[in-house]
């Protein structure tokens, strides 16, 4: 079955179910369609039933409408409505009944009920949450807090062991001590003070005190050295010279010296704290701490503690290699030896011996262990190992963070232990209690939170709680009032699908009339000119077969008249099929413009007079254009709109003139199209412009496509087109036409138009109309004496007749022709050919391929000569992505001219997107 035939079984069928939805319509008895002459409109239908629609989605309802139409008069309806004409209820008497309200109530006031207590319920496991979450939070915190400050008293434990290792041997002086000092204190921690304190014997005291003597009287001036000091009594707080004793713990060497000077030679030995102290280190042979102390140069009103580092027990190889040494020694001091071998010998004794000690404030310690500390909250240390026997306050301090790595400290006033846990309870804080060992020593660490931190942010559960209880209420709400719409919904769910039906119908008739309209449109305008070019061919087969063909000047006249009329008849069909495709191609906006500087004189208005037929010297063609008039525009579709007015022009005038004018009105340029026609009739004025209006002039088979497109191509340009209504020709008898082109784009500078290739844009578009020829100046005027081309079109007819058209025209091209594809393939393995013309749709017994397949093939195997798509249809843009070059409507041009042009055209265009029918004029 044949294309057309199954489009006309197609319509057919649809035609018939058109006709019986119309009968249908009319046995409804209920619908809004009563008789066939009653129809409601479409548009007024569509808004009714939209109207509908919106009301039944906004009710919550509509969408469980039954979408079926077919049964909008006589198919199912819906249970529990009546067929009284409307009258009764849409829905059961039950529903709406009192009886049926009562279980709408008790599942209200239910699911009020239990979204109240599901509020309840969730606030309360929230607020729990939320609480116990804030307090994890704090105790990890907290912890973190304390395990700092261990971590930062094992800081000054390493430190106070480091001081003891560089001077453990006595083997240093005192800007050895001095460069371990500041080795310590650019380390980063802070400290009051760093000593060595050596065991002193009462034999090496006053050695000890002369040299220190001699030290601070030589580099420190300032201090008033009395030697070795310390308290003489246990409970005397007054430092006084001290007494002969067996041995000493002084503050020998100590850093900084500024500000320190009273516990220059304090002897740890001689009070009660730091002589427990110093016992603790020397009998356990570890670091210890003393009670709380005044340090002597603290200026506020914290305290310190003293840690105090025997060292380490070396290994016992070590201990031998002393006791060799102390041998070596002794031996030279019999054979001579000098004085410093034998104080070193002097000082090897078994250890522990010497003490390192650092001086600590307790304010240093806190902000050691809270520099990382992100959450502010306070502190407080007690010392429960006291020997008061009660925890003894040693600092208290609020944190406060300055950024993730720096924090501050606010002192704090000394208080109890238990008056601090009052003033937690009383407060409200979350605090944590933690014992800590530090040397000797079992500390206290309390923290507790700052005022107003670590609350819980009970915002969102009880925003979620009243979202639950609003749910619950609005829950209740929404069944109420559903149950409310039901009683009306049957009702507007019939009215709406019967409008639907009803607008459905309507839009079949409508596409039915428009598709009928476009038919006989068709048919009236192709039956003319093909029964007028068969009658022509029959007269011409009539002279032709008779005795003596055109024997007589008057039968050869009669033949050339039937010849013009069959031309004239195809090229008109042609021509209406052309605009039909660049109509299609308007309305899917598949069109461009190039918009390029252009001479309206030169490039527009003389190359139209040029193209103009002078079918009758009783009339001229004028052009009046001001000289170098250039402009913004696409000269192709420019010239197109041109020519098509005049053309209209010519079919109708008898006498005068046509005239082609521009001219630049408020910086705009204008283009006229002016006859002395006949004139247009009144009652065709206002649809002049339409799609498929009737013809001017029947005689004269104009289709009127060309108008509409003439409007698209004007508005892609961003221009107008109109009728000037008070035109007179100033022709008796002739009012004539003027159409006006207002291009709205200003005149440019001449000078622009020599670039004009380099300045020019694209735009998308909607028209595409009569082709014409663009004269571009980079196309060659002169075809190539010999070239050897490959026609590929499953037609032989078309085959030969192109074959003829070009041995006439150019009798050194050669020709070679193939019927598909697949024959195309096999010929460019043996030749090599200039040019390959390829039609889009052609069939072989095998299989079939198609032209843009053909042509994906050829690149691919390397075929590098021009190669032009063909095609009755738009399939320019798939040539060209399969590799094509350009691209060519059908039927391909046979006259000299115009075929000459769409040569050059193919062959020396560097525009492939441009579309061939640019140079086919007919």
């Amino acid at each position: 079955m044949s294309t057309v035939a199954k489009a006309k079984q197609s319509i057919d069928a649809y035609s018939q179910e058109i006709v019986d939805m119309e009968s249908q319509s009319h046995r409804c008895q209920d619908g809004p369609i009563q008789n066939g002459n009653n129809v409601e409109g479409a548009p007024a239908a569509k808004q009714r039933f939209a109207s509908k629609q919106r009301k039944l989605q906004f009710s919550g309802i509509g969408d469980g409408m039954n979408h079926d139409t077919s049964g909008a008069c006589n198919g199912p309806r819906p249970k529990n409505v009546h067929d009284n004409n409307g009258d009764s209820p849409s829905v059961s008497s039950e529903s709406s009944s009192g009886r049926g309200s009562f279980p709408i109530w008790v599942t209200i006031t239910l699911i009020i009920t239990l979204g109240a207590a599901t509020c309840a319920a969730f606030l309360a496991v929230g607020i729990t949450a939320a609480n116990k979450d804030q307090s994890e939070q704090f105790h990890r915190l907290a912890s973190d807090l304390t395990n700092q400050i261990q971590q930062a008293w094992e800081d000054y434990v390493a430190a106070a062991a480091w001081i003891h290792g560089r001077c453990r041997d006595r083997n240093f002086s005192r800007a050895d001590f001095l460069q371990t000092y500041e080795y310590l204190n650019n380390s980063g921690l802070d400290f009051q003070a760093a000593q060595f304190d050596p065991n002193i014997t009462r034999d090496e005291r006053e050695a000890a005190e002369a040299e220190a003597r001699a030290f601070y009287a030589r580099h420190h001036p300032q201090v008033n050295y009395t030697g070795f000091m310390g308290f003489e009594t246990a409970n005397s707080t007054v430092v006084e010279p001290r007494s002969q004793q067996d041995f000493y713990f002084p503050i020998h060497y100590m850093e900084p010296i500024k500000g320190n000077e009273r516990a220059i030679d304090l002897d740890y030995h001689a009070s009660g704290s730091r002589r427990r102290t110093v016992l603790y280190c020397m009998n356990e042979g570890k670091p210890a701490l003393t009670d709380r102390l005044r340090l002597v140069q603290e200026k506020y009103e914290t305290f310190g503690v003293v840690l105090m580092h025997p060292g380490f027990n070396l290994s016992e190889d070590m201990a031998k290699l002393r006791a060799a040494e102390a041998e070596e020694s002794q031996q030279g001091l019999d054979g001579g030896i000098g004085v410093e071998q034998l104080e070193v010998a002097a000082h090897i004794q078994p250890w522990p011996r010497d003490l390192a000690s650092i001086v600590i404030r307790i304010p240093d310690l806190i902000l050691r262990a809270a520099k990382r500390r992100g959450d502010p909250s306070i502190v407080y240390l007690y010392d429960k190992s006291d020997s008061s026997g009660s925890p003894l306050f040693l600092g208290a301090a609020q944190i406060i963070p300055q950024g993730d790595t720096i924090a501050t400290l606010q002192g704090l006033p000394e208080t109890t232990l238990d008056r601090l846990h009052n003033q937690v309870a009383i407060a409200g804080s979350l605090f944590r209690e933690e014992i800590v060992n530090v040397a000797n020593k079992e500390w206290i660490v309390f923290v507790h939170s700052v005022e107003g931190t670590y609350q819980p942010n009970n915002v969102f559960v009880v925003l979620g709680g009243i979202v639950i209880f609003l749910a619950s209420i609005a829950l209740g709400i929404w069944l109420y009032t559903n149950q409310r719409r039901l009683v009306s919904y049957n009702k507007e769910r019939m009215k709406a699908e019967a409008e639907r039906a009803a607008l459905i119908l309507d839009s079949a008739r409508q596409a039915t009339k428009a598709e009928r309209e476009l038919n006989d449109f068709i048919a009236h305008e192709v039956r003319n000119p093909v029964s007028a070019a068969m009658s022509a061919c029959t007269f011409v087969k009539t002279a032709l077969e008779g005795d003596e063909p055109l024997r007589t000047e008057e039968q050869r006249e009669e033949t050339r008249e039937d010849v013009a009329i069959i031309d004239s008849a195809l090229r008109f069909v042609n021509d209406l099929l052309r605009n039909m495709l660049d109509m299609h191609r308007a309305t899917n906006k598949q069109l461009k413009v190039n918009m390029t500087p252009t001479d309206v004189q030169l490039d527009v208005l003389e190359s139209v007079h040029a193209m103009l037929p002078q079918r009758d010297p009783k009339f001229t063609v004028q052009v009046d254009c001001p000289d170098g008039l250039v402009v913004m525009t696409d000269r192709l579709r420019l010239k197109q709109v041109c020519l098509n007015l005049a053309r209209n022009s010519v079919k109708f005038i008898s006498e005068g003139f046509i005239r082609l004018r521009a001219e630049v009105i408020n910086n705009e340029v204008h283009i006229y199209l002016e006859d002395s026609g006949p004139g247009i009739p009144d009652s065709k004025k206002d649809m002049l412009f339409s799609k498929f209006q009737e013809s001017l002039d029947s005689l004269s088979q104009g289709t009127g496509i060309g108008l509409f497109l003439c409007k698209n191509l004007v508005a892609l340009m961003d221009g107008e087109i109109y009728l000037d209504e008070d035109y007179d020709s100033g022709v008796p008898g002739n009012p004539g036409t003027r159409f006006v082109v207002n291009l709205k784009q200003p005149p440019i500078d001449p000078k622009i138009i020599h670039d004009s290739n380099t300045h020019h844009t694209i735009r998308d578009g909607t028209g595409e109309t009569v082709p014409l020829s663009d004269d571009e100046e980079s196309i060659p005027h002169e075809l190539p004496a010999d070239l050897y081309l490959l026609f590929v079109d499953d037609d032989p007819i078309l085959r030969k007749l192109f074959t003829r058209s070009i041995r006439t025209f150019f009798p050194n091209w050669r020709i070679r022709e193939a019927s598909n594809g697949e024959t195309a393939l096999r010929l460019i393995e043996t030749e090599s050919f200039d040019l390959i013309f390829m039609d889009m749709y052609m069939a072989s017994v095998e299989k079939q391929l198609l032209g843009t397949e053909a042509v994906r093939e050829l690149r691919r195997r390397g075929v590098e000569c021009r190669i032009c798509g063909l095609s009755a249809n738009d399939k320019e843009l798939e040539f060209l992505q399969a590799g094509a070059d350009c691209f060519s409507f059908k039927p391909f041009p046979c006259e000299p001219i115009t075929l000459k042009q769409e040569l050059c055209r193919i062959l020396y265009s560097e525009t492939p997107t441009e579309s061939s029918a640019s140079c086919q004029e007919g």
